[in-house]
């Protein structure tokens, strides 16, 4: 019944279409340069990655919606401003879902790799001679994981919730499009199942974030068999 390139979801599905790529694109951008600004703190290129992270983390998700659209669709006319008519549609709003959460990540995982480079069994095992590869790969990355993955535990909790702003703005029939019009329309019992499936989300993504803590320490894991 829909014209277009594909299927159109609509719900959840239609959620999951952007939050999905832009959670990969999260993680794709933001943890790598994260590392990058971390070894090689105070150069050019960690100044330039920082400001973006900071731009990218303070400007609201709608104002950058808008912005791409003013840009992208309305002055260059590359990609359409809304709906859900083709792929391409897609494009923006998994753009601007990842943009913010890729600028976060990038912080925290500079932060923790800064943290755990100044430790001392870093600087050990550089004195016996272990490769900079090896103790970056094997030593800092395992312990920088940690706080980062507290991070993408509560970008999986969000997935659902943080699509709200821009699925109203790009006019994405998703679940936080579905939620506007639900809390417009005063309809309770749909506001009501919207925030319980965000709890849900929420409750199972610290979970599975709880057990991973376990699999990235080995002191946890001690505690857990001692208790």
């Amino acid at each position: 019944p829909y014209p277009g390139d594909f299927d159109r979801p609509t719900g959840i599905p239609a959620t999951l279409a952007l939050t999905l790529p832009a959670f990969f694109f999260k993680v794709a951008l933001g943890i790598p340069a994260g590392i990058y600004a971390a070894l090689h703190r105070g150069s050019g290129i960690d100044r330039a990655v920082m400001m973006t992270a900071v731009a990218g983390f303070t400007v609201p998700s709608f104002v950058l919606a808008l912005l791409l659209v003013l840009v992208f669709a309305v002055q260059l006319g590359w990609l359409p401003s809304g709906g859900q008519d083709s792929w391409r549609h897609a494009i923006l709003p998994i753009v601007t879902l990842s943009l913010g959460g890729a600028a976060v990540l990038a912080r925290f995982t500079r932060s923790a790799m800064l943290e755990v480079l100044g430790q001392p069994y870093i600087r050990t095992a550089s004195a016996k001679g272990v490769s900079w590869r090896k103790v970056v790969t094997s030593h800092a990355l395992p312990n920088a994981a940690i706080p980062t993955v507290t991070i993408l535990g509560f970008m999986v909790g969000t997935l659902i919730a943080g699509a709200v702003v821009v699925e109203s703005v790009f006019a994405w029939p998703g679940v936080g499009r579905l939620l506007v019009v639900a809390v417009a329309n005063r309809d309770l019992a749909v506001v009501q199942c919207i925030l319980l499936l965000v709890a849900m989300t929420m409750v199972t993504s610290n979970l599975i974030v709880d057990f991973l803590y376990g699999f990235l320490d080995p002191r946890l894991r001690a505690k857990g068999a001692h208790a």
